[in-house]
């Protein structure tokens, strides 16, 4: 089983190793992955483990663990920004003016500090080392657990920058003249912390906006509905309504449950569930979804499911879950990041001895190597970030997922995001996917009465659950036929259909399924099938008695979108292949009008998954379009299978990537979705990769044998807040893009 928990106190790619190291070391964890975007941990465990004994591992580790609550993010991601807005403001009181005085004191060029001004730098600093207190707990209590983390760079530059400050202050002002406590760094370790408090204020302001578009979903989940009970309509919470009641909706509310209308006429706005504004015409027997919008019309409507069984609470907890898990292309930065923090720590300590023992044994020209070398220490513990590499993806993933749940496309997973961005070939099923998928009849030939003939297809069809037989029904079904029973039904899957009436065998199906039973077909139905077939037409032939009976024709129209997506999808490079059941002509035809150049005609429901295959041996990436029913098998073994389906089970069940609103042109969106998000990704890991691999050696002093710039340990605490917003920032950016 699966659990999703909530982490307070990570801040770093760090933490992300930490927390993931503790939670799978408890007996009886499978996995556990974290996402720092959401600051979540789901833990994949076995049944009966305790939820206290991940809890107190993870509080060893140095984080608490809550349970999850469905929607919290947003409020906890508010508490936190106010939280460090409020930190901010106090270390701004004294950081402002000690940045200002600090800096007016080296423009002035005094070689060394006066008595006011080493009091008055130890008066403003000190302040803000306790207002930080946070960083030193939390950072040396991480690093006496030997599980260093962000803070523990923090806490490790600024206090040794603050203690060298105080051990050179007392050296200063008492006339020690220990050699080598002659500088203060009171100012570098103060305006450090201003920094960093700063980003991290900015950083939880932008996380908080990472998740807008999953927050309003989840604002649109209405908080009450009108039941009727005890001959009165109640208006009650949401959560009180139970299974079989009758609610009532009037126009312009929400509607509070999955149901069934029973009384009333109106239109309902879906774009909570499909991203489509458009409304929707409901009536007596059709289903409607809770938090969708009643237009207009008073309805009556029988709850079939409430709370988390309705399709909108397993929509956002697809969106959840989809969030926190992790793209492979994080994989990298994961190795990074297990090892981030002890290899700067060890870079600053070696750097601090190898810049001390060159200046002491005059190997390169500086006043003072002790306070030169603190200055690298701190510099390099400071500007190192592991944040920017644990928020570079987790934080791309869930702004691109929750752009697509906006308007109805949902990513079960990180993973199929990342897979959909790099598929070369696109397989579409064409009835219910390039087609509407609603049949009706053309025409009817017969060599017997037309009547008895319509009877005895109706009586047959009448037991099929295929889509076609419900077209057949829907033609004939006002007919005054007589009602004939049907014994012995069996459906041959990819044929037709089988039964006994009035004591004959009975067949009706396509003229190869008649071929493998020893039909014999008049030469004149030959000709007529394959007349039909010519355009476009399905053919479903009927016999009686091993004798021919007739046909019926029916037409699937094109939707009016495919041929200008598949268009797009091949300006894209993507090779688009048409695979389906019906014969090689129909197929044919089909894929030519809407400019398909790839087709598998006569391919049964239980091979097209091989077909899927086949295309995967030869080192394609491939995509399955389907409509989430007999598709099924062919989803998934697809690289990424796409259910273009109007919410069924089974399209959430078997597809990774889920269509709600059964727009073909939602594929083409997914599609850029997904690409744009993956290079989004792969901009943030650039730059955070980038940042650290410039920013260490600078640090470092590489550059000081040979420009004499040295860099100031409170630049490097602006750069280090600095990049993690940056890289939050650049991932926003995503925001823009339109479907």
């Amino acid at each position: 089983m699966k659990r999703t928990f909530n982490v307070k106190g990570m801040h770093c790619a760090a933490c992300v190793a930490n927390v993931e190291k503790a939670v799978a070391s408890v007996p009886g964890v499978q996995s556990a992955t974290v996402n720092l975007a959401l600051e979540t941990v789901t833990v994949e465990l076995e049944q009966g483990r305790i939820f206290s004994q991940i809890q107190q591992t993870v509080k060893k580790a140095g984080y608490t663990l809550t349970d999850s609550i469905q929607g919290d993010f947003a409020r906890r991601k508010l508490a936190e920004t106010m939280l460090w807005q409020r930190r901010f403001r106090w270390q701004a009181v004294l950081g402002i003016p000690l940045l200002v005085y600090s800096m007016a004191h080296m423009l002035s060029g005094q070689p060394h500090p006066s008595p006011i001004h080493i009091l008055i730098q130890f008066l403003l600093t000190t302040p803000l080392v306790l207002a930080g207190r946070h960083f030193y707990v939390t950072g040396i209590s991480a690093l006496i657990r030997l599980r260093p983390s962000m803070d523990s760079l923090v806490a490790m530059g600024t206090g040794a920058a603050y203690l060298y400050s105080v051990f050179s202050s007392i050296n200063l002002l008492w006339g020690f003249q220990i050699p080598g406590f002659d500088q203060l760094y009171f100012e570098s370790a103060g305006v450090i912390l201003l920094f960093i408090t700063l980003g991290r204020f900015l950083e939880a302001k932008a996380k908080g906006k990472t998740v807008q578009a999953l927050t309003e979903l989840f604002q649109v989940a209405p908080s009450v509905g009108w039941v009727f009970r005890d001959n009165n309509w109640t208006q009650v919470p949401a959560a009180d309504i139970q299974v079989g009641d009758k609610v009532q909706v009037k126009p312009g509310e929400k509607i509070p449950v999955d149901g069934l209308v029973l009384e009333g006429e109106t239109h309902v706005n879906e774009a909570a569930i499909t991203g489509e504004s458009m409304p929707v015409k409901k009536g007596s027997g059709d289903k409607v979804i809770g938090a969708t919008m009643n237009v207009e019309g008073a309805i009556v409507i029988k709850t079939l499911k409430v709370g988390d069984q309705t399709l909108f609470a397993r929509i956002i907890k697809m969106v959840e879950e989809a969030q926190a898990t992790k793209a492979p292309i994080q994989a990298l930065a994961d190795r990074v990041a297990a090892v981030f923090v002890p290899v700067v720590i060890g870079i600053a300590i070696l750097g601090f001895i190898t810049w001390l023992l060159l200046g002491m044994l005059g190997k390169v020209s500086m006043s003072d190597p002790l306070a030169f070398s603190v200055n690298i220490l701190v510099s390099v513990l400071i500007i190192a970030c592991p944040c920017a590499l644990g928020l570079a993806t987790p934080t791309a993933i869930v702004v691109g997922t929750g752009l697509g749940a906006r308007s109805g496309i949902h990513f079960k997973s990180a993973e199929a995001l990342q897979r959909m961005s790099e598929i070369d070939t696109m397989v579409f099923d064409k009835t219910g996917t390039l087609t509407t998928g609603e049949a009706a009849i053309t025409d009817i030939h017969t060599s017997q009465d037309k009547s008895r003939f319509q009877a005895l297809f109706y009586a047959l069809e009448s037991r099929s659950e295929h889509h076609l037989a419900k077209a057949i029904l829907t033609h004939m079904q006002n007919l005054d036929l007589p009602k004939l029973p049907v014994n012995r039904f069996r459906a041959d899957t990819g044929f037709g259909v089988r039964g006994i009436i009035e004591d004959e065998l009975t067949l009706a199906g396509s003229l190869n399924y008649l071929r493998r039973e020893n039909i014999v077909v008049p030469d004149s139905a030959l000709e007529l099938d394959s007349r039909l077939q010519a355009q476009s037409k399905t053919v479903i032939h009927l016999t009686w008695g091993g004798e021919w009976q007739g046909l019926v024709a029916l037409a699937d129209s094109i939707r009016i979108e495919a041929e200008p997506v598949i268009y797009d999808l091949q300006k894209r490079n993507l090779s688009i292949w048409l695979i389906t059941g019906d014969n090689e002509r129909t197929a044919a035809l089909v894929a030519k009008s809407i400019g398909i150049p790839n087709v598998m005609a006569e391919v049964l429901p239980e091979d097209k998954s091989q077909k899927i295959r086949e295309l995967k041996a030869s080192g394609k990436t491939v995509a399955m379009v389907g409509d989430g029913i007999n598709d099924a098998p062919a989803l998934a073994a697809a690289d990424v299978g796409i259910s273009i389906s109007s919410g069924t089970d089974v399209a959430i069940e078997t597809s990774d990537v889920v269509l709600m609103n059964s727009e073909l042109a939602s594929v083409m969106t997914a599609f850029r979705l997904s690409q744009r998000v993956v290079s989004k990704i792969r901009q943030n890991l650039f730059w955070a990769f980038i940042y650290n691999i410039i920013g260490i050696p600078i640090a470092l002093g590489l550059l000081y044998p040979f420009t004499g710039i040295l860099l100031n340990p409170m630049f490097a605490g602006a750069a280090m807040a600095l990049s993690s917003v940056s890289v939050v920032g650049n991932t926003l950016l995503l925001r823009r893009f339109e479907s």
